[in-house]
């Protein structure tokens, strides 16, 4: 991971596992071309044991900034000289930068979350009940930014094995928002038919691993159809697939969001920590959109 020839060139990346799905690189190179600077990025797909064994030498990597996706968004903080009071907050981390020689973390995928919840989907969150799918790095920053909006309630709904991560997502956000409701649930029927009731947003913030994509966490059924102006938004987070959690609802008559814009708004803000130049939108949509495309 050493690239050697020009001292001016700067070197950016993101470490993930697995990384096949990536678009990453598209976005950014297309940025720092747009703003002709001497910099590239690279997809580093990396082992959990390798992942970690890169971190524990991170001073001696050439590299002057990454982004960090899953499984790697905690796992990476014990790595780092410090946090940005955002990272800190949500306990998970998506981008790095290399600063004065130190390693810092930042979250943009509030950021991202928000501005794409409210430019593309129209939506407001401020005094409305959410339904959250998931309790990782990317439901922690979907919580966050919920809380911070001014959400009124925050139904958590997550796998049983993953009831630690519910339990203290809950209990730290109940602590840091006092004026949102957060809630946690086993992922079950009764208790996702309880979290559906009277919400606005529905976020699934879950990954996707080989085998589930297609996996319905939300049975059809159970997802209202519309009627007396009762019209839903559900986002999901991930981008490069359209999962069943989209597909259903938009059957029903619902509205429907995935992560496209997200990816492009949090991609935005990470180039904008890295350089400190504004970041190109509409060149890095269009560069998503042709990498999409030409799978």
């Amino acid at each position: 991971m050493r690239v050697t020839g020009d001292p001016e060139l700067k070197v950016y990346g993101i470490f993930g596992y697995p990384l096949g799905h990536t678009v990453s690189p598209a976005i950014q190179n297309c940025a720092f071309d747009y703003h002709k600077l001497k910099s590239i990025y690279f997809a580093f797909e990396r082992s959990p044991h390798r992942f970690r064994y890169l971190m524990q030498n991170l001073r001696s990597l050439m590299l002057d900034g990454f982004n960090v996706t899953v499984p790697y968004k905690r796992t990476v903080i014990p790595y780092l000289d410090r946090l940005s009071p955002e990272a800190q907050a949500v306990a998970a981390v998506n981008t790095v930068k290399k600063k004065n020689g130190r390693w810092v973390g930042y979250n943009t995928d509030c950021y991202g979350f928000l501005t794409s919840l409210r430019k593309e989907g129209r939506f407001n969150p401020r005094g409305k009940r959410v339904l959250l799918l998931g309790a990782g790095g990317a439901a922690r920053a979907v919580a966050y930014g919920l809380g911070q909006s001014g959400a009124k309630e925050v139904r958590v709904i997550n796998r049983e094995k993953f009831r630690e991560r519910r339990e203290n997502l809950v209990k730290q956000f109940k602590k840091m928002f006092p004026r949102t409701k957060f809630e946690g649930f086993s992922l079950n029927g009764s208790n996702l038919e309880r979290g559906l009731k009277d919400v606005q947003l529905v976020v699934d913030a879950t990954s996707t691993s080989k085998g589930d994509s297609n996996r319905r966490l939300i049975p059809v059924d159970l997802i209202p159809k519309v009627r007396e102006g009762r019209r839903l938004l559900f986002f999901d987070l991930v981008y490069y697939k359209t999962r069943p959690f989209l597909k259903d609802a938009k059957r029903k008559g619902h509205q429907v969001l995935d992560g496209k814009g997200m990816l492009v708004y949090q991609g935005a803000k990470a180039f904008e920590v890295w350089t400190g130049k504004r970041a190109p939108i509409r060149e890095m949509r269009q560069a998503l959109h042709d990498a999409l495309h030409s799978r």
